[in-house]
């Protein structure tokens, strides 16, 4: 069981679980995927209204996702630790959703002694509105988030019966995703290849994206 926040030098995130109409977990999650720059490099696009958002977000806890929204600490609630009376900027968001399928890219890199071993497979994504780009956050939060889920699961991973797993997708012209990704620790495991063209960061991507991965 995930925290319903999660603390950072610099940021608040925030366990998103309440679908109702009119809850501010809704209105938050809206605000993000609505956005058309936030949203430029996910293949559902941006949400045209506040009731696809809600569907959306359905979908995507009943896919048991842990969605976090993310914000900016105030100069004084850095050094408090979060605890002013809102939450602070609205930057995006970030999580992880199980991925009951298996691996995207199916030849992953298992390590030695892990063969055989029952998968717990999660893929981390992430949209922050463009104020927030290149200034780190997406990185910390994701190494927030990471860590967290680490530690989550530290019990059940001591057991020796399971293997924890995370996978991330990117485009090979999302050069900012890219970079995110090689900080926090993934490893380029894969291409997965599409059928269709997609609509992703401006332009129509033909062939694919790669997949990067890391063990928990």
């Amino acid at each position: 069981m995930l925290p319903s926040t999660i603390q950072t030098p610099r940021l608040t995130l925030i366990l998103l679980t309440n679908t109702d109409p009119g809850s501010q977990h809704l209105a938050w999650f809206h605000e993000n995927w609505s956005d058309p720059d936030a949203t430029s490099w996910s293949v559902s696009g941006a949400s045209k209204s506040l009731e696809d958002s809600r569907a959306r977000m359905l979908n995507l806890l009943s896919n048991d996702k842990h969605m976090y929204s993310v914000f900016e600490k105030s100069v004084g609630e850095e050094a408090s630790g979060g605890s002013g009376e809102g939450p602070g900027t609205h930057l995006g968001s970030v999580g992880l959703r199980r991925q009951a399928t298996g691996p995207i890219i199916p030849a992953m890199k298992r390590k030695e002694g892990d063969e055989g071993k029952e998968l717990d497979h999660r893929i981390l994504g992430y949209a922050y509105f463009k104020h927030a780009w290149g200034k780190g956050y997406a990185t910390e939060a994701a190494r927030a988030l990471l860590d967290t889920y680490a530690s989550s699961v530290a019990d059940e991973k001591s057991k020796g019966e399971k293997v924890f797993y995370v996978e991330a997708g990117v485009d090979e012209g999302n050069g900012a995703s890219t970079a995110i990704v090689k900080k926090l620790g993934f490893e380029k495991v894969g291409f997965k290849e599409e059928k269709e063209p997609v609509f992703l960061g401006g332009a129509w991507r033909y062939d694919g994206y790669w997949i990067y991965g890391m063990y928990v």
